[in-house]
C-alpha cells in the first residue's frame, strides 16, 4: 500500500511543478509603451507594431488561409499570445495571434462586427489541432481607438469567432508609434 501511494505521489510530482504560472513577457520592436495586457497565466503575450506594413489575407486553392505581407504606408499591430509548453511533449504549442492594420492619418475609431474589416482584423491560431487551425478575419466585435496625449493611443478590441476555439477574446493595450 505504501509503495502505491509513492509512486502516485513520485508521478504527481512532475506534473505539479509543471503547472506553474507564468509572468507575462511584453517584446516590442518599436519599445512601444503599453499597459499589461490581458493575457492568461499559462503563456507569454507580446504586442508590436510594423511601421509601413500591411498584411493581405489570401486563400489557397484548397481553401486555407494565409498572409502576404506588403509594404504600404499603414501601421500593422501584432498582439500574440503563446501557451507555454509542456516539458517533453511533442507539438505541444499553441499560438493565438491578432493582427490589427491602423491607416495612416490615426484618429479616433470606433468599429463594430463587419467594420473591423475597415482595418483589417484577422485572427490566426497555430497549433497541432486538427482541421483547427489556420487565419480567419474577425467579423463579431468591438473595437476602440482612443487617442491619447503625446501620440499615444489607447486600443481596446473585443472579438469572437465560431470557426475555431480560442482562449484569447479581448486585448486592451496603451501604445505610442513616437520612434524613440
Amino acid at each position: 500500500m505504501r509503495t502505491v501511494i509513492l509512486i502516485i505521489g513520485l508521478i504527481a510530482l512532475p506534473i505539479e511543478f509543471s503547472c506553474k504560472s507564468h509572468t507575462n513577457n511584453l517584446k516590442n520592436t518599436e519599445k512601444l509603451n503599453t499597459v499589461t495586457p490581458i493575457c492568461p497565466e499559462d503563456g507569454n503575450c507580446s504586442f508590436k507594431s510594423s511601421p509601413n506594413t500591411s498584411v493581405v489575407f489570401k486563400t489557397d486553392e484548397f481553401g486555407i488561409g494565409y498572409l502576404e505581407y506588403l509594404e504600404k504606408d499603414t501601421t500593422l499591430l501584432t498582439f500574440e499570445y503563446q501557451r507555454t509548453e509542456a516539458p517533453n511533449t511533442l507539438d505541444g504549442y499553441y499560438i493565438e495571434r491578432l493582427y490589427i492594420e491602423l491607416p495612416p492619418a490615426l484618429q479616433a475609431l470606433t468599429l463594430k462586427d463587419s467594420a473591423l474589416q475597415q482595418v483589417n482584423v484577422l485572427f490566426e491560431r497555430l497549433c497541432y489541432c486538427k482541421g483547427e487551425t489556420g487565419i480567419y478575419q474577425i467579423n463579431t466585435g468591438t473595437l476602440n481607438l482612443t487617442p491619447l496625449e503625446n501620440e499615444r493611443f489607447h486600443l481596446e478590441l473585443t472579438f469572437t469567432t465560431t470557426e475555431v476555439p480560442h482562449i484569447i477574446s479581448k486585448i486592451e493595450e496603451t501604445f505610442s508609434l513616437k520612434k524613440p
